[in-house]
């Protein structure tokens, strides 16, 4: 099956605030969160995530990737639930640390707010985005206890970002892989996201397609079940290598223009697609990179 609204999808598993840019509970002797959304949605995730939690508290929060809409109501979480124990990569720490990365991350969600508008999914948290510090990087498979029968395996899977974690909850086999598996874009097109090195994104999504699971959650949109996980993850990885074919014969044509060849993908790729989807902004940033990255892969001389 596939979820495309807020809810319980699983067995002590919700989908929280938006299914455009959720906010993943698993409910449990001690509750985690998966990904912390963007600063605008504050209030949707906490006020689901005390509808199902009552007096409750989260224990953690496992964040994916530093990217601007993965955790911008992580602050906001922290202040609310201040025992909240915070989880990333370490070099998720180091980035949420530089000045300029924050700088942006703080523009990026200041702009989400007139989209929010738009789209009248309120209520709307229109305070700015608030920095936060990582409690604990997570080493590469790392497995964080939840109850003696639950646990939670960090997976360093680089490809989208040099920084990212894919979260592996074996007891339930549910997977929360965010962009490492690319975005659903609601109409069987699976947007490769790979923006810093294809062939490590690639071997992810076979790692990942080996894990077999049975809840597969992407970073945006929606929730795929049973054998629809396993379909989604067969057209991502289908996807992600048409992709690079198409953009190569686009960057030899344009004699390697990139801003060129972006705005081309853009054309097929985000332009017809109906709202909601991701702003236009972090859309061509994500896109000339992907764009840069393969014209940097062409340029490397062939292995040896």
């Amino acid at each position: 099956m596939q979820f495309d609204t807020v809810g319980q999808v699983a067995r002590d598993f919700y989908v929280t605030g938006t299914p455009g840019v959720p906010v993943y509970l698993l409910d449990g002797p001690r509750p985690a969160l998966f990904d912390a959304g963007m600063t605008v949605y504050a209030f949707s995730y906490v006020n689901d995530i005390r509808s199902i939690l009552g007096e409750r508290k989260p224990s953690y929060l496992f964040l994916t990737h530093a990217h601007f809409d993965h955790i911008g109501a992580a602050g906001y979480f922290k202040r609310v639930w201040p025992d909240l124990q915070i989880v990333a990569s370490a070099r998720a720490r180091k980035i949420l640390r530089r000045p300029n990365a924050v700088k942006l991350i703080t523009a990026l969600n200041a702009d989400a707010i007139a989209l929010a508008e738009m789209q009248d999914q309120g209520p709307l948290y229109e305070q700015p985005f608030e920095p936060f510090e990582i409690d604990h990087a997570a080493d590469p498979d790392q497995l964080f206890e939840l109850a003696p029968d639950l646990t939670i395996q960090a997976l360093y899977s680089p490809g989208h970002t040099r920084d990212f974690m894919c979260y592996w909850i074996a007891a339930l086999r549910i997977l929360i892989a965010s962009e490492a598996v690319g975005c659903d874009d609601g109409h069987g097109y699976v947007q490769p996201e790979f923006l810093v090195d294809y062939d490590r994104y690639l071997r992810n999504l076979e790692r990942l397609a080996r894990l077999d699971a049975e809840v597969l959650c992407p970073g945006h949109q929606m929730v795929a079940t049973g054998e629809d996980a396993r379909e989604y993850l067969r057209r991502s990885r289908d996807g992600v290598r048409r992709f690079r074919s198409m953009v190569e014969a686009f960057l030899a044509e344009e004699k390697g223009d990139i801003d060129t060849v972006a705005a081309r993908v853009k054309a097929g790729e985000w332009d017809p697609r109906p709202w909601p989807k991701q702003p236009e902004q972090a859309y061509m940033l994500n896109t000339r990179q992907r764009v840069a990255h393969l014209w940097d892969r062409m340029q490397a001389p062939p292995p040896f």
